[in-house]
């Protein structure tokens, strides 16, 4: 007996009773996946490892009882990824790794996705960097701008994505019937279209982004938004969702809406109450942007809209002139949307008072008329500085009114831009 586990302790490689295991490439890295049972740091060395194509009746199976983790193993030189595609996956991470998307020809802008989740739980992505790519040879409407989306993601459960970086794509983040997916603490920037997207969402937190800069193709037929959610021939609406802390500022980009909602299965469909958002709270972001969608709300049943300061900065493609009224970002909620709470907030405009609603303690600011109430240089320390628009320069003057009253997003914690 002792002779017999002997010899099966031989027949075991060494480091595969380790927790941390060192990968010099691709090959190793598929050989420690197809080893690996759960709990193992896999640490990867700078390298292509080109495409990562997972799936249950593949060559690895990535599932696993434990979490295992796919680590960079120099944060400085990280592991490059051209491509990912995990369907079927349980307990896998990403760490300190780039995905780096190179444009091909042929591909379609908006429809290339190169970075996929499908039907998996228990994804992360930590300090990652999803960079993009821009079109070449396809028309004077796409050249030159972001191609594809960043990450997609559709069926997940508890999927996370924090501290990482989504630049350089036609859409950063798309996320279709996600349960218990976190987005937290990322920073996107350099997109063409859309932030983040969301459809049938359940249990979803987006929490302390920043969304900024986008390039934008005014010549297409695109509806940026930097966080949208959508129902368009959904069977179940999104529900249970807080949406908090973000950063959502124009910067040195062109300017977007903000936070879209709308309810296409609702307004356009017919789907009545059961299609409305459900449990909806979108509290203490702000919006620097020159749109009036800065939070715009379809048909929803129990919304919280509070302490969100929205502010108008001039676009870049209108220099020299701030625009009309029409392009403050305000607040707007559908009539239908029954349990409404809007609170505390600072924007240019909220919806008139309904039946059921609560409305209260919000201030309303304007940048055309010094004379009139709630001009921006009586509100905040330095409104009228230029881009970037450090969140600082948006400080109550201590003092006034939304100072006394502690109305709006707590400023100090956004810190972008110092």
């Amino acid at each position: 007996m002792h002779c017999l586990l002997i010899c099966l302790a031989l027949l075991v490689p060494s480091w595969s009773l380790a927790q941390t295991i060192p990968v010099p490439d691709r090959e190793g890295l598929l050989q420690a996946l197809a080893l690996a049972s759960g709990g193992e740091v896999l640490l990867l060395s700078a390298g292509n490892y080109g495409e990562l194509d997972l799936f249950p009746k593949g060559p690895v199976t990535p599932i696993f009882d434990k979490e295992v983790v796919l680590r960079g193993a120099d944060p400085e030189s990280p592991p490059v990824f051209e491509r990912l595609k995990l369907t079927g996956a349980r307990n896998l991470a990403f760490e300190d790794v780039l995905f780096d998307y190179r444009f091909k020809e042929g591909e379609v802008p908006g429809e290339v996705r190169p970075f996929q989740v499908r039907a998996s739980t228990d994804i992360r992505f930590s300090r990652v960097v999803f960079d993009g790519d821009t079109a070449r040879g396809v028309g004077p409407t796409d050249d030159h701008f972001g191609v594809g989306i960043g990450l997609s993601a559709r069926g997940v459960t508890r999927l996370i994505v924090e501290r990482s970086v989504i630049r350089g794509f036609y859409r950063g983040l798309s996320v279709g019937e996600g349960t218990d997916v976190r987005i937290l603490r990322n920073d996107l920037y350099d997109l063409r279209s859309d932030g983040m997207n969301f459809v049938k969402a359940t249990g979803l937190l987006v929490e302390a982004n920043v969304i900024r800069d986008f390039k934008r193709s005014f010549d297409s037929q695109d509806h940026a938004d930097m966080i949208q959610f959508w129902s368009m021939n959904a069977d179940y609406p999104s529900t249970d969702v807080l949406i908090r802390r973000n950063l959502l500022t124009a910067g040195n980009g062109d300017h977007t809406q903000a936070i879209f909602m709308r309810n296409e299965a609702v307004d356009t469909q017919g789907g009545g109450s059961p299609m409305f958002y459900r449990d909806i709270v979108i509290e203490e972001n702000l919006i620097l942007n020159s749109h009036f969608h800065g939070i715009t709300v379809g048909e929803t049943q129990g919304l919280v809209i509070r302490r969100n300061t929205l502010i108008r900065v001039p676009r870049r493609s209108e220099l020299g002139t701030r625009g009309d009224f029409a392009n403050m970002p305000g607040i707007q909620v559908a009539e239908g949307s029954q349990d409404v709470v809007i609170q505390n907030n600072i924007a240019s405009r909220v919806p008139k008072v309904r039946t059921g609603w609560v409305q209260a303690g919000n201030a309303l600011v304007q940048d055309l008329e010094p004379l009139k109430k709630g001009y921006y240089p009586r509100v905040f320390t330095k409104p009228f500085g230029s881009a970037p628009y450090p969140p600082k320069n948006f400080s109550a003057i201590v003092g006034g009114e939304v100072d006394r009253m502690n109305l709006g997003a707590p400023i100090a914690a956004f810190r972008w831009g110092e």
